[in-house]
């Protein structure tokens, strides 16, 4: 696996997790980084987790790790705001305070970052890690570092070849049993040459379709939910054809969806977009 196709990998995965799990993915990042100094911290007692989701004792390092997709810009700027200033509060000599976040930051949570906080609190390196960045640092790591942060096989050394065919997804019912039937995603392929409307359409709706993925077994018993993503995605598909891509995708079985020995397999779904005519 080539270093841009891991780095797709690990940013599918990344974007996948919520909650208390994307901050035990950030724990085990820490222990990677940081050897021997890391330290996962989880909210105890009444003062909870004093504002530190991890840290460095002797790098002074303080992490907090937030999983922020979807959420309304205020109130990512007023987790940070809380959470540094928390830390500040409850901790000595916080050398470098780093945000984690499975999302992309909008320019305006950037702004608050550079224009408000790294001005009041200058002493203190203020940093914020977001989905391309996180992807990136995990992505420079050993490969069987890797494998222990996302908890994915990611190795070359597939058990077997297997041949895959593609069929073109035209609609919403052609592409639900995929995204119903799938526990993860490989990294999708798309032209080179897109355009950034192009790319960004085509990151948009291949999120749309893990967003389905995710909450298809919630919907399931509801004939007319269903219905209903169903419209949802082929609307997104005609909007990807008005642009002349098509998509194709299917699936594969017995995948493994970890690592050691004995791995957890599962159905993944594998999605490529092609410029139609």
């Amino acid at each position: 696996m080539d270093q841009n196709s891991l780095r797709k990998l690990v940013e599918g995965q990344l974007l996948r997790l919520e909650g208390n799990a994307f901050q035990d993915c950030m724990d085990r990042l820490g222990l990677e980084l940081y050897p021997g100094d890391y330290q996962p911290v989880r909210a105890a007692g009444p003062k909870g987790d004093t504002k530190n989701d991890g840290y460095c004792p002797k790098a002074r390092v303080f992490f907090a790790a937030h999983a922020t997709r979807g959420e309304r810009i205020d109130k990512t700027k007023a987790k940070i705001r809380g959470d540094l200033e928390g830390c500040l509060q409850e901790h000595r000599d916080v050398k470098v305070w780093r945000f984690l976040t499975n999302d992309t930051l909008p320019g305006e949570v950037d702004q608050f970052i550079d224009n408000e906080l790294r001005p009041r609190y200058w002493g203190v390196t203020i940093e914020a890690w977001g989905i391309k960045r996180l992807a990136d640092e995990i992505s420079k790591l050993k490969r069987a570092q890797v494998d222990r942060i996302i908890d994915v096989v990611t190795v070359d050394d597939e058990p077997e070849f297997e041949v895959v065919v593609l069929d073109h997804m035209k609609t919403g019912r052609d592409l639900w049993p995929i995204l119903s039937g799938c526990l993860g995603w490989l990294p999708h392929e798309e032209p080179d040459d897109c355009t950034d409307e192009e790319q960004n359409l085509i990151d948009s709706a291949v999120q749309t379709f893990r967003d389905w993925s995710d909450i298809s077994g919630d919907i399931e018993f509801s004939r007319s939910s269903v219905r209903d993503a169903q419209r949802s995605i082929t609307a997104i598909l005609e909007e990807l054809a008005e642009k002349k891509l098509v998509l194709y995708a299917a699936t594969i079985g017995n995948y493994p969806l970890t690592g050691g020995p004995s791995p957890f397999l599962g159905t993944v779904a594998i999605f490529r977009i092609v410029r139609g005519e």
